[in-house]
């Protein structure tokens, strides 16, 4: 079953400062993601077919581009600030690749979904409509977040109909500090 991951980063960077100034206060500044131990820690193993990342993106010398390319998975990006409309225009590009995935693919995969964000659901539009799409379609949908940013009902759908994983006990794992504490 193919493994096909959707990564909100924006959302998760910014969550995971938030978690920091509680778990590191006053390291907020210094704080960054391990994006490869990240992915590493929510793929657990299992072979990945497709990626897409959005929003503010790891640095072209970071060690996440090569991990993809040693697997031979294919990555599509798009760069916050690269499509007008800021955060929503990533959210939906995000949501447009996961849903020509959902077309596209020969047969039912997994979702996975690295973000806490739920916002416009009541109105039909965001991840869990989206993801209910998945469903409905016979996919498998895990959604990896930091809980003190997790939309409930993002959570809750993740729940009820799939695994929702949560970041903060994998924090001093997937996270360091600039100048001071390394990723475990």
């Amino acid at each position: 079953m193919s493994l096909n991951v959707f990564w909100d980063n924006s959302n998760i960077w910014l969550v995971g400062k938030n978690y920091c100034s509680l778990k590191e206060p006053g390291h907020e500044r210094e704080f960054r993601v391990h994006f490869k131990k990240l992915l590493m820690s929510v793929v657990d193993g299992r072979q990945m077919e497709f990626a897409f990342v959005g929003g503010s993106l790891p640095p072209n010398n970071d060690v996440l581009w090569s991990y993809f390319d040693n697997l031979g998975v294919k990555v599509e990006v798009q760069e916050r600030g690269a499509i007008g409309g800021g955060e929503v225009a990533v959210d939906q590009a995000i949501q447009y690749s996961m849903l020509k995935r959902l077309i596209d693919a020969d047969a039912p995969g997994t979702i996975l979904l690295l973000t806490g964000d739920g916002n416009g659901h009541l109105d039909g539009e965001g991840f869990i409509p989206a993801l209910k799409r998945a469903v409905k379609m016979g996919w498998n949908i895990e959604v990896a977040s930091w809980d003190l940013g997790c939309n409930r009902h993002l959570r809750q759908y993740a729940e009820e109909h799939g695994v929702y994983r949560s970041l903060e006990p994998s924090y001093e794992h997937i996270t360091f500090l600039a100048g001071g504490r390394n990723a475990l």
